[in-house]
């Protein structure tokens, strides 16, 4: 069926091509070339266009367009029967994703669940509303008080609570205007009042007083879609016609904190928007009076449009970024990575810059190791930068993280993927040999930031720490991991989920609220809390009674998605028929 439907837009693309060929050149008037590149790429952006034959036509249609250059059309021939096999892979997918089923679990923080709760919810809920849509669901997204969802369409949905009232809205499909009217979105991210949307040819849309839409809309019917106004975020660079086609031009990707958010172009560039008071945008915080350590707070500094971010000369081009409470982390093609920010809980990567290795004593005891031999303390302490007592504990300007320390082994490789949480950050890289197989490969997790709530993932010895791995299992492979305020999930190869951090509030989903410095599997609530204690003192000894270990119950089916936000976690689940 694959093979058919590739051959039988190739043949519509070579009838296409045949015709065009043969006609008069100069005779062919302009026709359907300016609806093509608003209709058409518009339709091919959207996640699930199957009509290959509409790709033949399409292609005609430019083919018509272009009157007197034979190396136009052999580029839009060229992209139309790349389009047409994509088209091919695209129809699996969809015919898949309606043979499967979707189910949706979210724990955490009450004000952000889907349909609200009573109380703060410590367990996975399975979100039945969810089950409801046939197309599937691509990502889970949360703010403090709301939360948003991206369906297998690119349509938007959101719920949230009325601020000042007791009563949660949605989840409803969000009714757009303005200049987000009719777009296909394929990701979507919340700030603390804000809803950012990425659209498929580039366009970063932003949607503000999200609160204040889902309060005037408590008092209509439920079921009834929430008006938001969308308008393209002013500043980033816009995608143009041919753009849309060749993939060039507009916003490839975005990473968006609760205070600011940064985009990622096609080409390579980055732009900051949101609060700059730690210089997170990219730009020089104007000084402040006063003393400024690593323990005062800065004052609000807003980015009210987006700025290009200056990076090294070293640096190549950008393709992922991750963006945290107040610092960014950017990585480029090579996999190098730069940050720049808030420092004052060393998250940057930069190596421990909480000292400038003038006095020792509480790192590594009053007695200097070079007097008994071995290395120089400032040699041991590795770090990029250095503070003065009053400096702010911030960079402004990208650096290059520095290269976790190994011992007994070579180095690691440049990371993989990395992950901000509000005051620290995760990247991935890979432990296993080179000459491994790519379904053999394992990797890493190391960590570095704050640690007071054992964001860090290794254990409560450290308030703040560099570089440290995360205690996952060994040989294992992460695929990805989300990060909220002060906790993290972790996906393996295996389908196993794993937590750890913070759980005030129940975001990680062991039915506690209490820390958990050390990575914890996580699955559902089991059936019985608590089970029968039994003696485990041997025959003739007095007796000790333990109450055995309840087992949590897996996850149905297999773990597509894993996001985190604020306080919040959701998991999307591919449960087959």
């Amino acid at each position: 069926s694959v093979w058919s439907r590739r051959s039988v837009a190739w043949r519509a693309c070579e009838g296409a091509f045949g015709r065009w060929t043969s006609s008069d050149l100069s005779g062919r008037a302009p026709s359907t070339l300016a609806r093509c590149n608003s209709a058409w790429p518009r339709r091919l952006a959207h996640p699930f266009f199957s009509n290959t034959t509409s790709v033949g036509v399409a292609s005609a249609g430019w083919a018509d367009g272009a009157r007197r250059s034979v190396e136009v059309f052999a580029v839009a021939s060229a992209a139309a029967a790349a389009l047409a096999w994509l088209s091919g892979g695209t129809v699996l997918a969809k015919e898949k994703r309606q043979e499967s089923r979707y189910q949706v679990y979210v724990w955490g923080r009450s004000e952000s669940m889907p349909g609200g709760a009573p109380g703060d919810v410590l367990w996975p809920k399975r979100i039945e509303w969810f089950e409801q849509n046939e197309a599937g669901w691509a990502k889970i997204v949360f703010g403090p008080n709301f939360g948003a969802a991206l369906d297998g369409r690119g349509l938007l949905y959101v719920w949230g609570e009325c601020p000042g009232e007791e009563e949660c809205v949605g989840p409803v499909a969000i009714d757009i205007r303005g200049e987000g009217r009719g777009r296909c979105f394929v990701d979507v991210q919340c700030s603390a009042d804000k809803i950012f949307a990425l659209t498929g040819r580039g366009h970063a849309i932003i949607f503000e007083d999200v609160l204040e839409a889902l309060k005037s809309h408590s008092s209509s019917s439920s079921l009834a879609p929430v008006a938001l106004e969308g308008r393209l975020v002013p500043g980033l660079p816009q995608p143009g016609k041919l753009g849309a086609l060749t993939g060039a031009g507009g916003i490839k990707s975005m990473g968006i904190g609760l205070e600011h958010g940064c985009f990622v172009t096609h080409r390579g560039e980055v732009y900051c928007v949101g609060g700059n008071e730690w210089g997170q945008c990219g730009a020089s915080p104007p000084r402040q009076k006063g003393p400024m350590g690593a323990l005062e707070d800065r004052s609000r500094i807003q980015v009210e449009t987006p700025m290009k971010v200056t990076l090294p000369a070293e640096a190549g081009r950008i393709v992922e970024v991750a963006v945290g409470g107040r610092h960014t982390v950017v990585r480029d093609a090579a996999g190098n990575v730069f940050a720049f920010g808030d420092d004052r809980r060393i998250q940057l990567g930069l190596g421990d810059t909480r000292t400038q290795g003038v006095d020792e004593r509480n790192s590594f005891g009053v007695i200097r190791q070079d007097l008994l031999g071995g290395k120089d303390t400032k040699q041991d302490l590795k770090r990029a930068v250095t503070y003065r007592y009053y400096d702010p504990h911030m960079q402004f300007k990208p650096m290059q993280t520095l290269a976790p320390a190994v011992y007994n082994r070579p180095p690691y490789p440049p990371p993989s993927f990395v992950a901000c949480g509000e005051d620290f950050t995760i990247a991935a890289h890979r432990d296993s040999p080179d000459w491994y197989s790519k379904d053999q490969e394992t990797n890493v997790l190391l960590c570095c930031g704050e640690n007071g709530e054992g964001q860090c993932g290794r254990g409560l010895q450290e308030q703040q720490q560099p570089w440290t791995p995360v205690r996952v299992p060994k040989r294992s492979r992460t695929v990805t991991v989300a990060c909220g305020q002060a906790h993290c999930l972790a996906l393996l190869t295996t389908g196993e989920l794993l937590a750890w951090g913070a759980s005030l509030q129940g975001q990680l989903g062991n039915g506690k609220r209490a820390i958990k410095a050390k990575p914890i599997r996580i699955g559902l609530q089991p059936a019985q809390e608590r089970l029968a204690p039994v003696n485990i003192s041997p025959q003739g000894m007095p007796p000790e009674f333990h109450a055995p270990k309840v087992e949590q119950r897996p996850f149905p089916g297999k773990i597509v998605s894993v996001s985190c936000g604020f306080r919040n976690s959701a998991v999307i689940c591919e449960v087959p028929p």
